[in-house]
């Protein structure tokens, strides 16, 4: 008798433990993205979404490391952003991927077309 309810007792367990299992792996599927929509990339916890941003360059600070646009967006160059600091000009047309850090919108990558004459 006391054979009989150990051995119930386990399977219960078991039957319990994949019944368990097999929950945790059933999530809900996200709906796929309508006919023509971008695809979006699942978002990861600490990483910044990169931005963008283009436009005609309004001004340039003397230290060419602050471009503000005529919509009036402001972007920070940092050093290691390559960029030819003298195509930097009011009119020019820009092109830029930019991370939000501290409040400021800081370039990752820059594209620059000059002023047509």
């Amino acid at each position: 008798m006391k054979r009989t309810i150990v051995l119930i007792t386990i399977l219960a367990l078991l039957l319990f433990v994949g019944w368990v299992e097999t929950m945790a792996q059933t999530k809900p599927q996200p709906a796929p993205p309508a006919a023509g929509a971008p695809a979006e990339k699942p978002e990861t916890p600490g990483v910044q979404k990169e931005l963008r941003v283009e436009g005609k360059i309004k001004s340039v600070d003397a230290s060419g490391k602050e471009v503000t646009l005529e919509d009036g967006t402001k972007l920070m160059i940092p050093d290691r952003v390559k960029v030819r600091r003298d195509a930097l000009k009011e009119g020019a047309m820009i092109r830029a991927s930019y991370e939000e850090k501290d409040g400021q919108k800081v370039v990752t990558r820059i594209i620059v077309q000059p002023p047509k004459s």
